[in-house]
């Protein structure tokens, strides 16, 4: 028993923080301000904690933790329908490291959308927003009830009447305590009829009422008078709705309709469980059967997109080579071009005799060089052998003056 009580503790303890967390969202104002603008349903009390539609439930987590983050002065992208959940996930987690929060669990757990984790964070983040934008918390105040001697005797006449009425009905009423108890409880019923502002009928029967006690002093006339009087005796019980007999009877009554309506609404409920089951588990065994259909085909599918991949890549490659050696034959077809041009401007040199005649021209002028360059050369070796037969006979005549 104690295993079961875990769950459902842990159950009950997540519908509470789910209806605190609703509760918060309103105080901040959230179906003007969130809900109106972007045009969504309002959310349920316990919308976040189970997934039942884990994309919309991301969806709707991660605006209010966006809203939420607005609320707190933190500046967030504002998450789309279609974004990448892990980068949304990431940035809520950067914000709640921001504001100094625990994060001890893994992004991919708010990506479901909802769980004890999604409600964590939005209590957390709801709790912030709160206290930024100082919304105050009052106890409930409940109006003090003034108590009146008139009302509480008012309340109890009726049990007051059935005492009298008990007691008059009783054997062995000799007593003389038993008579100064009925005396004593005749002069309450008086006092409880007796309305409290007093007028012109309400001073005659004070003055009958004095004349009365004064008759009440024999038992057998105390008992004649209380017989005459009795039948006329109108007791009228103010009903109050802070009554606590009356709420007791609004409950009583609340609970038996309640009743009535269950037994009805538990049988519909029963069929439409019974119906939703039988149709859960009829889409289920559809659903396995067209994925034993299309399993051969998926695999198919998978094959021809690797073999595309690879004939895609084989073909960039061949493309590749192709452009390469289309560069390199342009290279060739210029080069080719330029060597044309070159053997036709030759072969026009050829078929012309400038050239001989050039060459011609060319000799003699270096034969005309040659002999210049003779005669220059000529000139030199003689201008030499005169300087050095004149240093000669300069030697020889020192020599002959020295002897």
């Amino acid at each position: 028993m104690q295993q079961d009580d875990g769950p459902e503790k842990t159950q009950q303890l997540q519908s509470f923080q789910s209806d605190d967390l609703l509760e918060k969202l309103k105080l901040l104002n959230y179906e003007k301000h969130l809900l109106k603008e972007f045009k969504l349903k309002p959310l349920s009390r316990f919308y976040f904690v189970k997934a039942t539609n884990p994309g919309e439930q991301f969806y709707m987590f991660t605006l209010i933790c966006w809203w939420l983050c607005k609320k707190l002065g933190k500046d967030m992208e504002r998450p789309q329908e279609y974004d990448d959940p892990n980068t949304v996930a990431a940035n809520i987690i950067q914000m709640l490291e921001e504001i100094d929060v625990p994060v001890d669990f893994p992004p991919n757990k708010l990506i479901r959308g909802a769980g004890p984790i999604c409600l964590n964070v939005l209590d957390i983040l709801s709790t912030q927003a709160c206290k930024v934008a100082k919304v105050g918390y009052q106890r409930v105040q409940k109006m003090q009830e003034e108590e009146f001697l008139g009302d509480y005797l008012e309340d109890n006449a009726e049990i007051i009447l059935e005492k009298l009425e008990d007691e008059q009905n009783a054997a062995g009423l000799s007593d003389d305590s038993d008579l100064e108890l009925e005396a004593h409880n005749f002069r309450q019923l008086n006092w409880l009829n007796r309305p409290q502002k007093k007028s012109i009928g309400d001073v005659a029967l004070d003055e009958q009422a004095q004349d009365l006690d004064a008759r009440l002093s024999d038992h057998q006339e105390w008992r004649l008078e209380l017989e005459r009087v009795l039948p006329h005796l109108k007791v009228f019980v103010k009903a109050d709705a802070r009554d606590w007999r009356t709420h007791l009877t609004q409950m009583d009554a609340f609970k038996s309709s309640i009743n009535e309506s269950s037994e009805t609404t538990q049988a519909q409920l029963k069929k439409l469980h019974s119906e939703f089951t039988f149709s859960l588990e009829k889409v289920e065994s559809r659903e396995k059967h067209l994925n034993n259909e299309l399993q051969p085909l998926i695999q198919q599918f998978k094959e021809l997109s690797i073999e595309l991949s690879t004939i895609q890549y084989a073909q960039n490659q061949v493309q590749a080579d192709s452009e390469k050696q289309l560069a390199q034959l342009n290279e060739v077809m210029l080069e080719q071009e330029l060597k044309k041009e070159e053997m036709e401007r030759r072969g026009q040199v050829m078929s012309d005799g400038s050239s001989v005649q050039q060459i011609k021209k060319s000799i003699v002028k270096l034969k005309e060089d040659i002999a210049q360059l003779n005669l220059e050369v000529a000139l030199l070796v003689h201008a030499h052998d005169q300087e050095t037969v004149v240093r000669q006979t300069q030697s020889l005549a020192g020599d002959q003056a020295n002897n």
